[in-house]
Parts: C-alpha cells; structure tokens; sequence
C-alpha cells in the first residue's frame, strides 16, 4: 500500500492540510496519516487519512537534550514510526507539512531500498555537512520501516536524540548514518534553498523560509496559492 506520513502541532494543522491535498491529487497514495496533538482533528477529512495523537509520547522526556529546540517535539517522533504506525507498514513516505506536491510522484514508492533505511534529496547549496560531505534533507523522504526494524535503528535514533544535541534534530539523527545506509534521490523530488533548483520541481519545498505561508516574495509562490484552492472533492474525484 502507498502510505504517507505528515506531522504537525496545531499551529500546522491547516498546512498539513493543504500539503495533502496536493499529495493526492499528484500521486495514488492510498493512505495518509497525520500525527497530531488530539485526538480529534478540527475539521472533517476524507477516509483516506488516518489521524493518531501522539501528544503523549513516551520516547523522549521533556527535559531531554532535544525536547526544547527551535523545533517541535514532533521532530523527534519522526524516528519512531515503527513504534507509532501499524506494523503492516513497510514503506512510508514523510513530508513535511511546508511541502507542495506539483507533479506526479508515485516512482518515489518504487525506489529501491534493499538494505537501507531511507531515500531522500542531498543538500547540495547548504555548508552545513557535519558528518562527512554528503547531508540529506529529510523534508521528502521515503523510509524503508521494515529494515529499520530489523536494524534496530529506531532504537538507535531515539538513543541518539535523547543523549546528544542536534541542531536539526531528526534529520541530523538519520544523517549520522547516511554512508551505508542512504539512498539519494534526484533533486526534483524536495526542490528548496538547500537543495536543488528544477525547471519542473515535484515537490516544492519551503524550508528555510520565515514566515512562508504569508510571505508573498517566496520562491514558487505560485504552487502555494493554487493548492490553497484545492478542495477534497476536487482531489479525490477530480
């Protein structure tokens, strides 16, 4: 099954939303979970998404090394997908809540993982590399959760973060291992400042950017306004 993940606080609820629609409507994703702060969700969404609250985690104290950051606690649940998605799920798709998917992205699912444990775009315009000369962003990433379980590396990433700072909190996590077990994927696929400029992006990513859902002077702003006039309807059924 073609799975995705989104996660957010409240205050992401309605990017989340958007982020989705556009999901849908460029891709056959069956199945997408939202990981969020209750236990109901503050308006009414399709059957295709799965909300589950995860404001009780258990993973990571509040005075841990990493719980207070620039960042929300839900970064750091992004390594735990085994322990919080139905062990059915073998392949997820994550992105982040200020992403815009504008063409079709279903090769993404088809991407070879044989032993490794994510697929995602390299940083290529960021000087940030503090484990060697590659850095992935995790913003678009594909998460091979059935070798992750069998490495034990959601283990070893909720140790990682609950026992040493990281200034980009999960993303650092799985980057301290990217030499054996990363896949990259091309630059279309999580188009941003930090990564890569294409003539026809897949995925429109707003990282870096302040204030980017109000910010009329973004890059590719266009993208942002048309999936704010999706509709569920319009998605689902065309």
């Amino acid at each position: 099954m073609k799975t995705a993940v989104y996660s957010g606080t409240r205050n992401l609820y309605p990017d989340m939303v958007t982020a989705a629609k556009t999901l849908v409507k460029h891709s056959s994703v069956e199945k997408i979970y939202f990981l969020i702060e209750d236990d109901t969700f503050p308006e009414k969404l399709p059957s295709i998404v799965e909300t589950i609250n995860v404001s009780g985690q258990q993973f990571f104290p509040q005075r841990g090394v990493n719980f207070l950051t620039p960042f929300s606690y839900m970064s750091l649940l992004r390594v735990c997908y085994t322990k919080i998605l139905p062990e059915s799920i073998d392949k997820i798709l994550q992105l982040d809540v200020d992403t815009i998917v504008t063409d079709d992205i279903d090769e993404l699912w088809d991407v070879d993982l044989e032993g490794k444990w994510f697929a995602a775009v390299v940083e290529d315009k960021s000087t940030y590399k503090p484990f060697g000369p590659v850095y992935y962003n995790i913003g678009v990433t594909m998460f091979n959760l059935k070798q992750i379980r069998e490495d034990f590396a959601d283990d070893l990433m909720i140790y990682t973060l609950n026992t040493r700072k990281m200034p980009y909190i999960d993303q650092d996590a799985w980057n301290m291992y990217w030499q054996t077990k990363a896949v990259q994927i091309p630059g279309r696929f999580n188009e941003s400042r930090v990564t890569h400029l294409s003539d026809r992006p897949a995925v429109v990513h707003y990282a870096g950017i302040k204030n980017w859902q109000n910010d009329p002077q973004i890059d590719r702003v266009e993208y942002l306004e048309e999936a704010r006039k999706l509709t569920w309807k319009e998605v689902l059924h065309g």
